[in-house]
């Protein structure tokens, strides 16, 4: 299963995980009180992974990796002010170093003096992994080997730089092993997004868009592309999240696999979101599937303050691949189940076919020293909440953010599986170093 580690609106950084049952933290000291956290990853509370105070206070950038060897790989970079390393740390299933790994677990990355974040990563077949991000020169493309180290059949010594303006921040793999790019630059009004191409060395395919990177339409103010996928017949999607003042929305962006707008998918798609959310205000996620894909989310009826209101729902959707609504799917392509507004919010999808959404509830956007809580929806795959998980369909994560010196809403947190363990990466109660927790299905 595809993962993400992506920098978002809202500052709370997450990626893809499936939790089976009701976790909670007993107390800011962090240990677990119930027992779905596997107890081989130190007792159930996990291990901790040192990094830099100013890192953390910076809103460090954090990308997790569930590798196929059931190795889990945790990346942090420094948000601001940026450094010229990034730490790659390894895991095995039992939170021990995996020692096979750089140097006994870890591997401290160093680009030639540049100084860079890591924003994504994603697994590679046949072993290693790709991270992405920026330098000040423009978007940043590492790859690793299986041992942790820069794989130097890849690009300039194991990286590359594009000269393409602002950050990457979602990666996909096309079936022949390219390399898709989800990046935008700037801010505010005057935000540009673009998908781009590489080959498997690291080099530009030049025939995709143009010189290699193919514009897509930006949804508004502060947004930024959330998740890159790429269907079996080739063509690409982007989701792209973002809005502020709790203006938020999502919009998906459909190319070809030469990097054209796919004919028709953005009036149909805008069509179809006008019936699913006509007040516009929705924050979601995406499960991509073989012939069509689902939005998850939620919504409500106005701009979003500091707490959802009475009209806040949430909804799941199907679209075929040309934007409209998948008729076969629930009811007439859609279906609602209760839920507060969330921001963020990720889809995730199960072996089974079924899905499950995880959302952060608004609050934590606006309050200092909050107890931040992550709620989890299990689905069937016909969009059919499965009241026998958690609490009547939903299981709650707590995390001990209340000795924080910082709003919840800027730590870093990050969930990632491989499809049958998965792990979350959270600040510890005292926010000087990050926590592992491995979380069997």
């Amino acid at each position: 299963m595809r993962t993400v580690s992506v920098r978002r609106p809202g500052r709370l950084i997450l990626s893809a995980m499936f939790v089976a049952a009701c976790i909670a933290w007993a107390d800011p000291a962090s240990s677990i009180a119930h027992s779905s956290a596997d107890p081989a990853c130190p007792g159930g509370s996990g291990t901790v992974i040192p990094v830099p105070p100013s890192w953390l206070a910076g809103a460090a950038f954090v990308a997790t990796e569930v590798l196929p060897n059931g190795t889990t790989l945790v990346v942090t970079s420094a948000g601001y002010p940026t450094a010229s390393y990034a730490v790659a740390d390894a895991f095995t299933s039992g939170c021990s170093p995996d020692r096979a790994f750089g140097s006994h677990g870890v591997e401290r990355l160093v680009l030639g003096g540049q100084v860079f974040s890591i924003d994504a990563a994603i697994p590679v077949p046949g072993g290693g992994t790709i991270l992405a991000g920026s330098t000040a020169r423009g978007w940043l493309v590492v790859r690793l080997d299986a041992r942790g180290r820069l794989d130097p059949t890849f690009g300039s010594g194991g990286w590359t730089v594009l000269p393409w303006p602002g950050s990457v921040s979602a990666i996909a793999l096309t079936p022949s092993g390219d390399i898709v790019l989800g990046g935008s630059q700037g801010g505010g009004c005057c935000v540009r997004e673009w998908v781009g191409e590489l080959n498997a060395g690291g080099g530009v395919v030049s025939e995709f868009g143009s010189g290699g990177r193919a514009p897509i339409p930006v949804y508004g103010d502060d947004s930024g592309i959330t998740r890159v996928w790429v269907e079996p017949d080739g063509d690409i999607f982007a989701l792209t999240s973002g809005g502020n003042m709790g203006c938020w929305g999502i919009s998906v962006a459909a190319l070809t696999s030469s990097g054209s707008p796919v004919p028709s998918f953005r009036s149909n798609f805008a069509a179809a979101m006008r019936r699913v959310s006509p007040s516009g205000i929705f924050v979601g996620d995406v499960v991509a599937r073989s012939t069509d894909f689902l939005l998850l989310g939620t919504e409500q009826s106005t701009c979003v303050t500091s707490l959802s209101n009475r009209t806040a729902h949430g909804r799941v959707a199907a679209f075929q691949l040309d934007g409209k609504l998948e008729s076969r799917f629930a009811a007439n392509g859609e279906a609602s189940f209760s839920s507060p507004m969330a921001q963020p919010v990720w889809a995730l999808p199960r072996n089974n076919g079924g899905f499950v959404m995880a959302a952060a509830p608004v609050a934590i956007q606006f309050s200092p020293h909050a107890k931040a809580e992550l709620s989890f929806y299990d689905f069937s795959a016909n969009g059919t909440i499965d009241r026998a998980f958690g609490k009547h369909g939903v299981a709650d994560v707590q995390l001990p953010y209340l000795s924080q010196a910082f709003p919840a809403s800027a730590v870093p947190v990050t969930l990632a599986t491989d499809g049958a363990v998965s792990a979350l990466v959270t600040s510890t109660a005292s926010g000087q170093a990050l926590r592992l927790i491995q979380l069997p299905y």
